[in-house]
């Protein structure tokens, strides 16, 4: 067998296109928010402790977090339509970020394995992540966040499967 090492063009190259990405669940967004929120009311506590106990004003720390607050929504919100996922014959791929633009592809002959993981927060909202390894590391190279557990589940299942079927 004859191994060629064609030139491709750009317009040889094939593409992934907006329309290939599944969004994902709207309860992700409410997960993100969540736990967020709950980070800025364990630092909302210790500035309050600060302020009984301490000469800070209750302002100096309150008027800060709630911006934070608001512009934790703001970017959730909007980044949050950026985010999707894409199954392909070959390989796998997630998109996200609103100001900065990552997308990671993993292709499917190079996972060793698949697993499905969801954390206590996770429980709460019926979500769950699929992570994606591929042989010479400790953690993952692709993690789908976002799907239900179910769909987690389905996923976790035909990458497994998809990439047995290139050993």
């Amino acid at each position: 067998m004859l191994l060629e090492n064609l030139n491709l063009t750009l317009e040889d190259i094939p593409r992934l296109e907006d329309r290939d990405f599944k969004g994902l669940e709207r309860d992700y967004l409410y997960y993100r928010i969540t736990g967020r929120v709950l980070f800025l009311l364990l630092i909302s506590g210790v500035g309050a402790s600060i302020s009984l106990f301490g000469k800070m004003h209750f302002g100096y720390w309150l008027y800060p977090v709630l911006g934070i607050l608001f512009l934790v929504l703001v970017l959730e919100t909007v980044g949050f339509k950026y985010r999707g996922y894409s199954i392909r014959s070959m390989d796998v791929s997630f998109r996200r970020g609103w100001i900065v633009h990552r997308m990671t592809t993993v292709p499917l002959n190079r996972v060793q394995h698949c697993e499905f993981s969801q954390g206590l927060l996770g429980r709460l909202f019926d979500l769950a992540t699929v992570r994606v390894f591929t042989a010479g590391g400790t953690s993952s190279d692709l993690d789908i966040r976002g799907l239900r557990k179910e769909d987690a589940i389905k996923v976790r299942d035909y990458i497994t499967k998809l990439s047995a079927e290139y050993e």
